[in-house]
């Protein structure tokens, strides 16, 4: 498994933290299955709507930067 050069926001720290104590797991696996179904939702919106799908991943990385 490759290591990905990505760093997360505070937000987004403290909710991997909060999900990963209340599912009993690490934040690793947490942070590793946040991201796959993201992508999985992603794609599927571009399937039907490519613009919304841009429109969508652009809003909502601008939002993890907060």
């Amino acid at each position: 498994m490759n290591k990905l050069n990505v760093r997360f926001g505070e937000t987004q720290e403290l909710k991997i933290k909060d999900a990963a104590e209340v599912l009993g797991l690490d934040t690793s696996k947490v942070a590793r299955a946040a991201l796959r179904l993201g992508i999985s939702q992603l794609l599927a919106l571009a399937s039907r709507d490519l613009d919304k799908a841009v429109d969508l991943a652009l809003i909502n990385e601008l939002r993890a930067r907060q």
